[in-house]
């Protein structure tokens, strides 16, 4: 349906997490890890029409370094450095945390 509504050059996007409710999923995808989804939601795309391409992304970026912890005698000297190092730590570790993010991304041909 995306295919057959889309104009000639227009971009379908399926976006997905590794989130679901199992009663709602099919075996294959609760089967599945990340990399078997993105291929089951591109094979959907490929054997539904013909697009002009298919790509697969992994939205979720490369963890970041946990920033350098100061010492003990430079958190005596300046306090605030303590509170600076203890939140931009919380920060990161969260960030790193997050929920994986996947897109198939196919493009009607110009025709």
């Amino acid at each position: 349906e995306m295919h057959r509504i889309l104009k000639p050059g227009g971009k379908a996007l399926m976006s997905f997490s590794n989130r679901c409710f199992p009663t709602k999923a099919v075996a294959m995808w609760l089967q599945a890890d990340d990399i078997g989804r993105l291929t089951i939601v591109a094979s959907y795309f490929h054997y539904a029409a013909t697009w002009a391409s298919i790509e697969a992304l992994d939205l979720k970026g490369a963890p970041q370094e946990t920033p350098t912890r100061p010492s003990a005698k430079e958190i005596l000297a300046n306090p605030a450095l303590g509170w600076a190092w203890m939140n931009s730590a919380a920060a990161v570790a969260k960030n790193n945390q997050g929920d994986p993010m996947f897109v198939v991304k196919a493009m009607k041909k110009t025709e």
